[in-house]
């Protein structure tokens, strides 16, 4: 009995090294000037509703916090804008200070939004945290997570 729970144990252990193996190769070295261009891209992709290339730039892990609390996913974020609940007219980011760790970059700043949520018109100025990772030459949007400036 214990050669058996000894053999399940290595078994479990040594897959785990393998997808901890797998998910390190697929990381890769990630460079300030494109976490900036991919935020850019971002940006002009809510102001221009293009679902298509929002979908190519967000993780389908995102954990989304908006700075009303709510938390989304890459599907509920998109179908808030597919539906119009959330309508990005003006945006406008600045400060803006990227920090990279191997193939993550944290980004911060200071944004200034004009947005439309469920019709009502809002001027936001948020404080944000937007994590990016690099894997299979592709930049995505892992997390974003903002606050509101008083």
């Amino acid at each position: 009995m214990n050669s058996l729970l000894w053999r399940t144990w290595l078994f479990v252990a040594m897959g785990m090294c393998a997808v901890q193996s797998l998910s390190a190769a697929a990381c890769e070295p990630v460079q300030a000037d494109e976490v900036l261009q991919a935020e850019r891209r971002r940006l002009q992709s809510q102001m221009q509703n293009d679902l298509e290339q929002m979908s190519q730039l967000l993780d389908d892990q995102l954990v989304y916090v908006r700075n009303s609390a709510v938390v989304d996913s890459k599907r509920s974020y998109i179908d808030s804008m597919r539906k119009g609940d959330t309508v990005y007219e003006w945006i406008e980011h600045e400060n803006e200070t990227v920090r990279i760790d191997g193939c993550v970059a944290m980004l911060t700043g200071l944004g200034k939004y004009d947005v439309r949520i469920g019709q009502k018109p809002l001027k936001l100025v948020l404080r944000y945290l937007s994590v990016w990772q690099k894997s299979e030459g592709q930049l995505r949007l892992v997390s974003w997570h903002a606050t509101r400036v008083p």
